[in-house]
């Protein structure tokens, strides 16, 4: 296998593999009957697609998710075989490839359910597919009145298993009453199609509708399979809906000062003067910028961890470097280490404050940590 290109920066994160294993562990026992599908897609969150299914499944998860049919490919290739959900969009083209690696996909259409059924004959075989219904998202899936309809139609065709039925939660994150009840209605809608399948003579085996935030505050939504993310990484699926405590966060992002300099009172800081000091300073110069995922949102917002003490990001984030304030701590060197997130010494820096700074969610900040960055795993 050819070694991968590394950018060679002094940038990288950090991925601890025995983290998400013991969390994967702990949302397993969480799910309890139902099984649990983990959510790879985005390169899992930022972590890394390929390391990470190997970690879950040690961990007893039991399917595979992702969102595109490329991303289910980058795991066959390398020689995962666990059942594996295309929960996006596919193009009917593209069926053969899906039925060729054995990957289940995500049929609202019938232009893609016959696809596959066209592609399953040429190969003498079978193909698995999951129904999805829209009950609330106004997003991807058939209507819940059309799903019987629609259900029926898949069925009779040829090679073709309808192996699951599931939909998708809008706000089993949002904590309050219309959240609440929202979601109550969603998951009623849900079982109001199953209800209506099974009337139809038509029993998927899979039935899924929870996700990480539904896992944790609506035990109905569970079914028989249950769809976790952003919790296999120690993340809250929202700051209103905390992980488990003994979850453990598994990426750390770090960098390193490259340079260090002293100024005088009254000198502009980086790009378009959005920083001056107030005082003589000194400044380290780290080597990450917005390039790497490191937002220019965090512009005179964030900060950082040197020698185990917090410091201000001042002025701009370029594409490639940063300026932090580092007056206040002694004896900084180039070489030393910068954690952008997670824990130095006594302080942390959890994505979900990073996001706070940010005005996003943590979801956005570990999954456009750029491909340049390197990934080590722990």
């Amino acid at each position: 296998m050819d070694e991968p290109i590394l950018s060679y920066r002094a940038a990288w994160v950090e991925v601890n593999l025995a983290a998400i294993e013991h969390n994967t562990r702990r949302l397993v026992a969480l799910a309890g009957d139902a099984q649990v599908l983990a959510i790879l897609k985005a390169n899992a969150y930022g972590h890394g697609a390929v390391p990470v299914a190997h970690t879950v499944l040690r961990g007893g998860a039991h399917w595979l998710g992702v969102v595109t049919l490329g991303e289910a490919l980058e795991l066959r290739r390398a020689h995962i075989t666990a059942p594996l959900l295309v929960t996006g969009y596919t193009a009917p083209a593209d069926a053969p490839l899906a039925v060729e690696n054995d990957v289940t996909l995500t049929v609202f259409t019938l232009d893609v359910a016959r696809a596959l059924a066209k592609a399953a004959r040429a190969r003498q075989t079978r193909a698995r597919v999951h129904l999805k219904v829209d009950t609330g998202m106004s997003r991807l899936g058939v209507a819940p009145d059309d799903a019987v309809e629609f259900a029926r139609a898949v069925h009779a065709l040829p090679r073709l298993e309808i192996e699951g039925v599931y939909t998708h939660l809008a706000a089993a994150d949002v904590v309050n009453e219309w959240g609440n009840t929202f979601t109550h209605n969603q998951v009623a809608r849900f079982g109001a199609v199953l209800d209506a399948l099974e009337r139809a003579g038509i029993q998927p085996r899979y039935r899924h509708c929870a996700n990480s935030a539904a896992l944790l505050r609506f035990p109905q939504a569970r079914f028989n399979l249950v769809r976790i993310g952003i919790l296999l990484y120690g993340l809250d699926p929202d700051p209103a809906v905390p992980c488990p405590a003994d979850l453990v966060p598994a990426l750390a992002f770090k960098a390193r000062v490259v340079y260090v300099r002293s100024i005088a009172a009254g000198t502009y800081v980086g790009y378009a003067g959005m920083f001056r000091a107030p005082r003589p300073m000194r400044i380290a110069i780290v080597s990450v910028g917005y390039a790497d995922g490191y937002r220019r949102a965090l512009t005179n917002k964030g900060q950082v961890l040197i020698h185990g003490v917090r410091a201000p990001i001042v002025g701009r984030v370029a594409m490639d470097q940063c300026f932090v304030d580092v007056t206040h701590i002694a004896d900084v060197r180039v070489g030393d280490e910068v954690v952008l997130i997670g824990q130095q010494g006594a302080e942390q820096i959890r994505a979900e404050e990073v996001a706070e700074w940010m005005g996003t969610n943590n979801y956005e900040v570990v999954t456009t940590i750029s491909a340049r960055v390197e990934r080590r795993y722990l």
